[in-house]
């Protein structure tokens, strides 16, 4: 009797063994948790480098900073006949400038030097609309036709104001009306820039 107990257990157990290894190889393997900090992780990952690629085709690049040097050539204006003018812009709003000439007149030399401020009241990229106004140094000289002569050299201060249209855009393009005034007189007067941004 006892050793018909005994091997009825061992039957017992033998079957509930061979269930529960049944039961864990069909049942599927555990799915790893999704913690808070792996979703932390990944939410702050970098981009990839295709995103990386849209993001800088949509954001707009910097705009080019504006040319602050002019060189341009001058007909008629401030040189008299004409000039070499050379301007530094300060700000939009500001620049300061030369014109410098030389050239013969009724036999004598004149050569001259007018610095100016110009002020731009009205200006956008392209456009502008421009006042200068500054002092004109003058020098006028008469060579000697004999050797007995040394020929006369004068000097002289005026001013000028003047006020016109300006266009940049890789070059420089002016016209404008002036007046100039000295020991002569006041004497209306126009000229006409063509020039380059540097």
């Amino acid at each position: 009797m006892r050793r018909n107990r005994t091997r009825a257990l061992g039957v017992v157990v033998a079957t509930l063994a061979s269930a529960t290894a049944g039961a864990v190889a069909a049942s599927p393997a555990p799915r790893p948790t999704v913690t808070a900090a792996a979703t932390n992780a990944n939410e702050s990952a970098p981009p990839s480098s295709a995103t990386d690629a849209v993001s800088a085709l949509s954001v707009p690049s910097p705009s080019r900073a504006e040319p602050r040097h002019v060189v341009y050539l001058e007909a008629f204006g401030k040189g008299g006949l004409w000039g070499l003018g050379y301007a530094f812009t300060l700000d939009r709003r500001l620049a300061v400038g030369a014109v410098a000439s030389s050239h013969p007149l009724d036999g004598q030399r004149v050569t001259s030097l007018a610095p100016y401020v110009a002020l731009y009241p009205l200006a956008t990229r392209r456009h502008r609309w421009f006042i200068d106004a500054g002092p004109q140094l003058v020098r006028l000289s008469t060579p000697s036709p004999v050797p007995e002569w040394s020929g006369t050299v004068e000097h002289g201060i005026g001013g000028q104001l003047s006020t016109g249209y300006e266009y940049r855009r890789g070059v420089l393009l002016r016209a404008f009306a002036m007046v100039g005034a000295g020991k002569g007189g006041v004497a209306p007067w126009f000229g006409v820039d063509v020039g380059w941004t540097l």
